[in-house]
């Protein structure tokens, strides 16, 4: 089993690195960052991972930009890697996305995850000049232009969104073939969609038993599609708290998924996760304090991965 944790949501470049560095030192194998741009005044009840529909942060929440904060929080570490989760596909160019991911993972040695989602948030996609409607089949496209770019010495495509050739792409990434894609959502179209385009399934805030329930359509699509199934990692991220440390929960809205348990509660669920053939878990916090973050990080690694 592997472990990541989402940084923390704050601003501050010295506190996110000083996380960073503490994970580094850990031995936690992965960090990631969240992709949102602008979030409604409104608020939305249309949030697909949580009970009453709300966002799990305050609408005036700061998110930095993804590419800058995972690029920055990258230049302060030498082994963890760093992973998107999830990048909103049709919010940008798929040229340049693929020409972000393949600068970071250049820079980092080879660290980076290409975490993808196809969105869910419609003002957002309206305030970025995207189609709410036709997220998934753009994201499908995008998904093979990555592909293309950061592996054809010519690349060309020629797509219903999108089409070029007669170009030069590079640097393309150091991981070969590609940077590891992992696919977001928990539908079965997004499974279908990890197996033709990705190398791993990354659902979130859902319970264990969900993605197991989940697995064999994953085997047997793949299967179909004549990959071997073991080749696709299965990543679940949820919200974890430790109810016998002393840190109150924050005030965001919690999911059914959330792990809030005592340590020794925390342990069990994390065998069933190995059990269930989860390969990795990530985790984001219950609190907003960077400080206390970082204790839970270190409780889990100290005190759960090594039980386990």
């Amino acid at each position: 089993m592997k472990y990541g944790f989402g940084l923390p949501g704050v601003t501050d470049g010295d506190t996110l690195c000083a996380f960073a560095n503490k994970a580094d030192q850990l031995g936690v194998n992965s960090l990631w960052g969240p992709d949102h741009i602008v979030l409604p005044q409104a608020g939305t009840n249309k949030y697909p991972y949580s009970e009453t529909g709300e966002f799990t942060r305050a609408m005036d929440a700061p998110f930095l930009d993804i590419f800058t904060l995972l690029g920055y929080v990258a230049s302060h570490t030498k082994n963890i890697r760093i992973g998107t989760t999830v990048v909103i596909l049709p919010y940008r160019n798929p040229i340049l996305q693929a020409k972000m991911f393949a600068s970071l993972d250049v820079l980092t040695n080879g660290r980076v995850i290409c975490g993808v989602g196809v969105g869910w948030l419609q003002k957002e996609f309206e305030v970025m000049g995207a189609s709410y409607e036709n997220r998934g089949p753009v994201s499908d496209e995008w998904l093979n232009i990555f592909k293309i770019l950061w592996t054809d010495q010519n690349p060309a495509f020629n797509g219903r969104f999108y089409k070029f050739d007669g170009i030069f792409f590079s640097p393309r990434p150091v991981q070969r073939p590609t940077i590891p894609i992992w696919v977001g959502g928990h539908s079965r179209r997004a499974i279908r969609r990890a197996v033709k385009y990705g190398d791993g399934w990354h659902p979130t805030r859902m319970t264990p038993e969900y993605v197991a329930g989940m697995l064999p359509y994953l085997r047997s699509q793949a299967e179909q599609a004549g990959r071997d199934p073991i080749e696709l990692t299965v990543s679940l991220k949820r919200t974890l708290h430790f109810t016998d440390l002393d840190i109150p929960e924050g005030p965001t809205t919690r999911s059914g998924a959330s792990l809030v348990a005592t340590t020794n509660q925390v342990i069990e669920d994390v065998e069933k996760c190995a059990e269930l053939g989860i390969d990795q878990l990530s985790f984001d916090f219950r609190t907003g304090d960077p400080a206390k973050c970082d204790l839970m990080m270190e409780h889990f690694m100290t005190e759960v991965a090594t039980a386990v």
